[in-house]
């Protein structure tokens, strides 16, 4: 695979489309996106023990993370009270330090080595790919199943050995020293046995153990066989092989995951206790507070309803370019999955097109550097206001002074993001074609935006900031 595949027509908006055949940079962008996951779990988990409130039921706090530890029996007494957060720090501070870990994993195949792995030295060409090598491709399925089996007995481990998990029947942290392993009764969850709620009918923490022990081996032992085998003559001819087919598959996998977690957060309170996310169902409390077993199931669904329709989209898009058409002309032309349009009604529209050309990224006669000020100026007044009125530190003397820095932070933070897209976008320094204005098409001029970014950005901040603290 030839790294020449780094100049294609795609939108630079359009994300990791653009890295489609660049196989190493396309793995930079995931191990970076794993590390913002990991960061804001992290981050989430500190804020979140700023402010739990004992005095309070966990779920009317609007609480995401504290409750699902508390579910693993970490920090918690007899009753379900949180007896001591320290674990909830310790367990914080892992995962910012791998985030930086990751971070940098990230940085590293953004800007070190080959544009794909089949060219890098060493380890590198190990994990080299090819979207159409079904062999390949089942031997990247084998291994992310082994690590999905690896997890699951993670779980069966804490339960059992590692100080066991929070039982709302014994109202207590107990250890679940005789699991499930029946597989009749584990598997006839899945048909309804045991209520109609099917999976979501389970009612003690065995059955649940019990199963994880059976996901976990079943994963394992798939993952082995999927590594060692590859796909059957029939599985080629109804699949597609291809990196947008793949994203549909996985998008398809994520959609069916999050609809059914919002349904299980609905009607069980044996993994999801009363005692932290509240009672069942999605209705507000009788106090009109909207308790974090409805945020849970309701984001759980909006997020599987747009997954869903993202597979749909690009599953539409994999076959009809497999078949060697082109959305514009509906004719047979050479297949590139990577080389599709995003026009809508909407964003093509003269009116949609005549707005975009007012704003100051796009307006005729504006230097990087005045486009950079503009925008930052607008990003810095408007950040301030979240950070000061949901901040840590909002209900203090320091309320706003807090909200500046956070908002600060949060620009430079921005800013490096736009060192990096610019470093990676405008590699050796020559311009490139494409939608972006005229002055915007060389690294240069990125890093003149950039300037122009950070002295507008926090110009704009401290506007606000001075007008909340005297206005």
């Amino acid at each position: 695979m030839a790294s020449t595949a780094v100049q294609t027509p795609i939108p630079w908006w359009s994300g990791n489309a653009r890295l489609t055949e660049l196989s190493a940079r396309l793995l930079g962008a995931h191990v970076a996106h794993a590390g913002l996951i990991v960061l804001w779990a992290g981050g989430m988990t500190l804020f979140e023990i700023s402010r739990y409130n004992p005095a309070i039921p966990m779920y009317e706090q609007g609480l995401i993370l504290i409750p699902h530890l508390a579910t693993l029996g970490i920090g918690i007494g007899n009753g379900g009270q949180i007896v001591d957060t320290y674990p909830y720090f310790i367990i914080a501070t892992i995962h910012l330090i791998s985030s930086a870990v990751l971070g940098a994993g990230g940085l590293f195949h953004a800007f070190v080595g080959s544009d794909v792995l089949s060219e890098s030295k060493g380890i590198g060409g190990f994990f080299s790919y090819d979207w159409k090598d079904g062999d390949k491709m089942t031997t990247i399925i084998g291994i992310h199943l082994i690590l999905l089996g690896l997890g699951a007995w993670l779980l069966v481990a804490k339960a059992m050995v590692f100080g066991g998990l929070y039982d709302p029947g014994a109202i207590a942290v107990r250890v679940i020293n005789a699991p499930t392993v029946n597989p009749g009764k584990i598997f006839a969850y899945l048909f309804g046995v045991f209520g109609k709620e099917g999976m979501a009918a389970v009612n003690n923490l065995e059955d649940v153990v019990g199963g994880h022990v059976w996901v976990g081996t079943l994963c394992i032992a798939g993952g082995i066989w999927h590594i060692n085998s590859e796909p059957f003559p029939w599985v080629k001819k109804v699949l597609i092989f291809s990196g947008e087919a793949y994203l549909s598959y996985s998008l398809a996998a994520l959609a069916y995951m999050g609809i059914f977690a919002a349904y299980f957060v609905t009607v069980n309170d044996t993994v999801y206790p009363t005692i932290f996310y509240g009672p069942l169902g999605i209705s507000p409390t009788d106090t009109g507070i909207i308790t974090n077993r409805t945020w849970l199931a309701t984001s759980h669904l909006a997020l599987g309803l747009v997954l869903l329709t993202g597979h749909i989209w690009h599953a539409i898009r994999a076959r009809v370019f497999d078949a060697g058409l082109t959305f514009e002309q509906g004719v047979v032309n050479s297949p590139a999955p990577e080389m599709g349009t995003f026009d809508t009604p909407v964003n093509a529209s003269s009116l949609t097109q005549s707005y975009i050309h007012t704003l100051p990224f796009y307006r005729n006669g504006l230097s990087p550097i005045l486009r950079g000020l503009e925008i930052g100026m607008a990003h810095g007044y408007f950040l301030l206001g979240p950070f000061v009125k949901l901040g840590p530190l909002r209900n203090t003397q320091w309320a706003n002074l807090a909200g500046l820095a956070s908002t600060i932070g949060l620009l430079f933070i921005l800013s490096v993001c736009l060192v990096l897209y610019a470093n990676s976008s405008f590699q050796g320094r020559k311009p490139i074609s494409g939608e972006l204005p005229n002055n915007m098409k060389t690294l240069k001029s990125w890093n003149e935006f950039n300037v122009g970014w950070i002295v507008g950005s926090s110009g704009g901040a401290i506007f606000a900031f001075l007008l909340v603290s005297n206005l």
